[in-house]
């Protein structure tokens, strides 16, 4: 049996006809696919800076201990030990060994340091302190000696050292600066003394200079370069001399044998220090530190520390907030799109009411009605979404289109796992995000027109009986009734997962705002038919009768939901996502300067930790905030238009009765302004509720450095309320331009105008 295929000419046909409507929803699901696919993509970006600018701000360096080899001799004394320089470079690789290959991936390579306790210079000048410190690294850091040479050895290179001997001598370099601050040449001795009065001997070997003083290996002792003032305590200044690998033995004998510590340090690598690798970086972190030797061993254990993994940990909670608070802002986005699609869709089916009733009744089933419907809204939308994509693409090169990047963050005891729609280190397309609104477009006319398709050649006739009538009736209330209350239960769900997990607890709490505005839009629109009806009662008393046409018009279309839940929803997320906008631009103490990056990151100077991630949400949030009320707007002009025919053939009918033109207008602004100003009024109030009841779930302070009380910029609000007012006296007049070339004989005829 051959099965029918689709009528082609038919396709074609109905699609030129009905073209506007469907560019309309081609171009929300192009700019809805844009950002869906464009935003995770940066967000991901962003929480790299965001890691990257709080390793640089709050350091993290990992710092790794250990006691030198005892170099107690016989007979109550000290030997030399004269491959000390060795037994360091050791110790730095042992140290190395131990971060691992992840670990180790993300640092610099490590600088050994061994600094003498802090001495004074007693020469009866000012408060001027002494170290004596060796740096070893991988190559360097390198010096060049000006006069004089390296310090040398002072004895011989196994000498023995009894307890309580004459201050053993060493040898040290100086650079310029602390050489002309001290006035000191080369072989002169540098009065010292510590804490107990004990006196040092160090001589001066030469002066050296620096081959590259941005060597990160001469931050760890400043004083090495320049005299470094204030380093301990109020009018001190701090000098320090250089140990060679040949003189390190001396300076061993010249202190105590635990005065002198090794030390490796290793310094975060911000350019490989990315969000994806946060989660095992801080996972070995805490595992190092947790099988760090006590500082009060005596053997030659590593002993770590370092504030890494509380950096991580505190980025790692921002980012999660972000990237959750992101998902809220998403969510709201694809709500009021899918109920712009669902008005272009019902649009769309009014406007071929009678062709889809004449193909029925022609004979075609209702599957190749469907399939032809499906094939048409299917080609639109994926052409949409193709173009979406690639615009995301030029926008963000980052996007690939295979799919989805690496998964969220999850190391135990480090940082919390992932659990918001859209996941940090996404570098992919996001097709949960897209799919919603590309099966919303696909999927809604179809089955819009399949049902009208149905309608028409149904056989169920208004029953004569009016007990029937009230029962027919009743199930309608009740099949709508039944609708609405699993809207409402679905915004308490929300709303409760929202107050008792965060916005990290997955997609119902990041529903929370966009389900309880749409709610909320529900119920304006059970009070909208009431409101009208009232207003028409007692308009029926005045001598006006142009306000009398407009409220029964309002009346007659006040039941219609879908146009009002759209308008409402839109005007309430606009409210809320402008408020959090306002709270996540609220905070003037940190002093956030926001410079311009090619992600929606920023980089921030003086400001807090989240300072990256604050400003790529804020951005998110503005482009949410104007993209929203856009949307509101089409959604009114698309309902204007599905109630266009009636409201016109009513008008036109009334014009021959002697209703002026003019007239007219006033007549169909009195039938759309009440949604409008219900739309303008009721929904910024609806979205300050929707922010005082949500926003102390929502971990603002992790981002803004406090929780800021919700304060809605009320010129955007207003902005916004004035434009869905406003958006009424354009679209009458546009559609009295288009109505006017119409014939009075073709809207007096029976049937639709």
């Amino acid at each position: 049996m051959r099965l029918p295929g689709p009528h082609w000419p038919s396709i074609a046909g109905r699609a030129r006809a009905d073209a506007g409507p469907l560019l309309l929803a081609a171009l929300v699901v192009a700019v809805v696919t844009v950002l869906a696919a464009a935003i995770p993509p940066l967000l991901s970006a962003t929480a790299d800076a965001a890691v990257r600018d709080a390793v640089r701000r709050d350091g993290g360096d990992l710092q790794v201990h250990s006691r030198m080899e005892d170099d107690g001799g016989p007979s109550a004394s000290r030997i030399r030990h004269p491959r000390l320089a060795e037994s360091v470079d050791d110790f730095r690789a042992r140290a190395t060994e131990e971060l691992g290959p992840g670990l180790r991936a993300a640092v610099h390579p490590p600088v050994a340091t061994v600094i003498s306790p802090t001495l004074k210079i007693t020469d009866g000048s000012v408060l001027r302190t002494f170290q004596l410190a060796y740096l070893s690294r991988e190559g360097g850091p390198a010096v060049t000696w000006i006069t004089g040479g390296p310090p040398e050895p002072t004895g011989s290179e196994t000498a023995s050292v009894p307890y309580g001997a004459p201050p053993w001598p060493v040898q040290v370099g100086l650079s310029e600066a602390d050489a002309a601050a001290l006035q000191l040449r080369p072989g002169a001795e540098i009065p010292l003394a510590d804490d107990q009065g004990n006196v040092k001997k160090v001589q001066v070997s030469g002066i050296f200079r620096p081959s590259d003083s941005a060597d990160p290996a001469w931050r760890l002792a400043p004083a090495l370069l320049k005299p470094v003032a204030g380093a301990d305590g109020r009018g001190s200044t701090r000098f320090a001399g250089l140990l060679s690998r040949e003189s390190l033995p001396d300076a061993r004998l010249a202190f105590g044998p635990d005065e002198l510590r090794r030390t490796a340090w290793f310094t975060p690598d911000r350019a490989r220090l990315s969000w994806d690798v946060v989660p095992p970086v801080a996972a070995k972190v805490v595992a190092l530190k947790a099988a760090s030797g006590s500082s009060g061993a005596r053997d030659g254990s590593l002993k770590w520390e370092t504030r890494l993994d509380g950096v991580l940990r505190d980025v790692s909670a921002q980012v999660e907030a972000a990237f959750a608070q992101a998902s809220l802002l998403l969510v709201t986005l694809l709500t009021v799109a899918a109920l712009v699609l669902l008005l272009a869709a019902d649009l769309l089916v009014r406007r071929r009411a009678r062709p889809l009733a004449a193909a029925r009744q022609r004979g075609m089933s209702l599957p190749v009605i469907g399939g032809e419907l499906l094939l048409e809204s299917a080609v639109t939308a994926l052409l949409a979404a193709a173009v979406g994509l690639t615009l995301a693409a030029v926008i963000t090169p980052g996007v690939a289109l295979s799919g989805a990047g690496a998964p969220g963050p999850g190391a135990a005891g480090a940082v919390a796992p992932g659990a918001g729609l859209i996941e940090a280190g996404a570098s992919g397309v996001s097709w949960e995000w897209i799919a919603p609104v590309v099966i919303v477009a696909v999927v809604a006319g179809p089955v819009f027109g399949t049902l009208t398709a149905a309608r028409a050649t149904r056989d169920r006739r208004v029953p004569a009986n009016r007990s029937a009538r009230r029962w027919m009736r009743d199930t309608a209330r009740l099949r709508r009734a039944a609708a609405e209350l699993g809207v409402l239960l679905a915004a308490i769900g929300a709303a409760v997962a929202l107050h008792q997990r965060g916005t990290g607890g997955g997609v119902l709490p990041a529903s929370a705002p966009a389900l309880c505005a749409l709610a909320g839009a529900l119920m304006l629109a059970r009070a909208l038919p009431f409101g009208t009806r009232v207003a028409l009662k007692r308009l029926l008393r005045s001598r006006r009768p142009l306000a009398v046409f407009g409220a029964a018009r309002a009346a007659a279309t006040s039941t219609r939901v879908l146009p009002l839940a759209t308008l409402v929803t839109a005007a309430a997320l606009t409210t809320y996502t402008l408020t959090l906008a306002a709270a996540l631009g609220s905070d003037p103490s940190n002093a956030l300067t926001l410079a311009p990056a090619p992600t929606l990151g920023a980089a921030v100077e003086g400001g807090p930790a989240a300072g990256p991630l604050a400003a790529g949400l804020l951005r998110l949030a503005w482009v949410v905030g104007v993209t929203l009320p856009v949307l509101g707007l089409l959604g009114l002009a698309l309902g204007a238009a599905a109630s266009a025919p009636e409201r016109w053939q009513t008008l036109t009918r009334l014009r021959t009765l002697g209703l002026r033109s003019r007239d007219t207008r006033w007549v169909a602004a009195g039938e759309l302004l009440p949604p409008a100003m219900l739309a303008a009024v009721g929904g910024p109030l609806l979205g300050v509720l929707l922010a005082h009841l949500t926003f102390g779930s929502l971990s603002l302070h992790l981002l803004t450095g406090a929780g800021p009380a919700p304060a809605p910029p009320w010129w955007g609000v207003g902005a916004v309320a004035v434009a869905f007012v406003v958006a009424v006296a354009v679209v009458v007049p546009v559609e009295a331009a288009v109505r006017r070339r119409r014939r009075l004989s073709e809207v007096l005829r029976a049937g639709d105008g």
